[in-house]
């Protein structure tokens, strides 16, 4: 058989994997392509990864119709950092009357004589290459007899995921991210890295959300994520927050929807619809985190008050009213609803009389 290597972090695997592992089959016509998720890259030594039952997993979901792609868990279960020569080994072991490929992208030719043990490996089975870039190091492909694949450039990339383009990974990839919040401090702070005060703000807001949640046996991850994402859409244009909100809410709903009422909207909708988060209390606390509700959950008054209170915000009593949340909540939660109010009234905001009637209620 034809049997081809595919290692990588896969951190996630995304449809550009996909058409490259389909590209290989047909032009190299393999019976069979092993994706090899590795434990840590070598070359990827800083790079935030997600753990191995989360990688495998959303390679399982990719791969779930695909009949020729398999994965191999010899890296994961190995463990360490991953070296070519050794996987290179096993499955000469594991396969020894077959003929084996291992394919990576062309961006690794200009350092393939570095790799250790190369030798033995351009031996031991026929290395190929896709193309990354138009540029190719004709030095080393040629040194080593590497196949380059004749692939269209890909644009997708696992860090353009990481950076929040979902687009880039199949759904079921999608909904596994969302679901486990996976990337997320990278999706934050990608989406505010022109802001990192914001970010700042919303790591700060997460950390005593995290406390607010211990103080009351109130599940600390929701508390986390819903500080950490509660301001990710801040920084978007009253415009095209509208434009985005438009697809979710009728003409008459848009109608009523207050400008400080857009970056708590467009956060709830773009990180479910798009990061796909399915955790409705953390959805619904940042939905409703500015302008509160008549309804507040106790995630809704938990973000309420890290936002207001959490370290970085500076006011008279600040520090009393943070002990004062942490060991009687809801007496907190009033207080901290009141100075709000009151601090809206010296800047000078009208209030709505949906506005008026929320305070009034949680003021009480």
């Amino acid at each position: 058989m034809k049997i081809a290597l595919f290692g990588g972090s896969f951190n996630p695997i995304h449809n550009g994997h996909l058409k490259i592992a389909k590209e290989a089959i047909k032009q190299l016509n393999l019976d069979k392509l092993i994706f090899v998720p590795a434990a840590k890259n070598p070359f990827k030594k800083k790079e935030a990864i997600a753990s191995n039952e989360d990688r495998l997993k959303m390679l399982e979901l990719a791969l779930e119709k695909e009949e020729k792609m398999e994965i191999s868990l010899f890296e994961l279960k190995r463990g360490g950092v991953s070296y070519t020569f050794e996987t290179i080994r096993y499955f000469k072991r594991k396969f020894p009357q077959d003929e084996l490929f291992f394919i990576m992208g062309s961006d690794l030719l200009p350092k393939l004589n570095k790799w250790e043990h190369i030798d033995e490996i351009s031996q031991s089975c026929k290395l190929v290459a896709f193309r990354r870039s138009k540029e190719i190091n004709k030095i080393n492909a040629k040194k080593y007899n590497v196949q380059i694949l004749k692939n269209e450039l890909q644009e997708e990339s696992s860090t353009a995921v990481r950076s929040g383009v979902f687009d880039y990974v199949p759904l079921e990839v999608n909904k596994y991210i969302g679901a486990n919040f996976l990337y997320a401090k990278e999706i934050l702070h990608n989406t505010l890295k022109k802001y990192p005060e914001l970010a700042n703000h919303c790591v700060k807001t997460a950390e005593f959300a995290v406390q607010l949640a211990k103080s009351i046996k109130y599940d600390a991850k929701s508390a986390y994520y819903a500080g950490l994402f509660h301001d990710i859409a801040k920084k978007v244009s009253k415009e095209n927050s509208r434009e985005f909100l438009s697809n979710f809410l009728t003409k008459d709903e848009m109608n009523n929807v207050h400008d400080y009422q857009l970056h708590q909207l467009m956060g709830h909708y773009w990180l479910k619809h798009e990061y796909k988060i399915t955790n409705q209390a953390v959805l619904r606390a940042i939905k409703v985190h500015t302008g509160m509700d008549l309804e507040m959950y106790t995630l809704d008054k938990i973000l309420f008050i890290a936002d207001k209170i959490c370290e970085g915000r500076r006011f008279k009593g600040v520090q009393k009213l943070r002990e004062l949340c942490l060991t009687n909540f809801d007496e907190g939660f009033k207080e901290v609803v009141k100075i709000n109010h009151q601090f809206n009234l010296d800047k000078g905001v009208v209030f709505t009389p949906e506005a008026i009637e929320i305070y009034k209620k949680w003021m009480s």
